[in-house]
């Protein structure tokens, strides 16, 4: 239940700030047309919205519990193939 509510909050959160950054880019185009673009205007403008874009798919992920591949699972049994020695 804990795992559900932090995915609609962050999912919530991640659509206001999409928009914020929809209006961000927009008035920074409408005001400062003159002015060089920067790629690290961008960058820094992008990056909490990617983290959070992250932490909401991890806890929709738990939400849904998807079953994991036995290679990655903590707990899975060791194999070990023993070569026979050569005679």
């Amino acid at each position: 239940m804990l795992h559900l509510m932090l995915a609609a909050v962050l999912t919530l959160f991640l659509i206001f700030q999409a928009r914020s950054l929809v209006l961000v880019l927009r008035d920074r185009r409408a005001h400062a047309p003159e002015r060089a673009r920067r790629h690290s205007d961008i960058v820094w403008t992008v990056i909490p919205v990617a983290v959070v874009f992250l932490l909401a798919a991890r806890s929709w992920l738990a939400v849904v519990d998807l079953p994991h591949p036995a290679a990655a699972s903590a707990g899975a049994p060791v194999t070990q193939s023993v070569a026979q020695p050569i005679r």
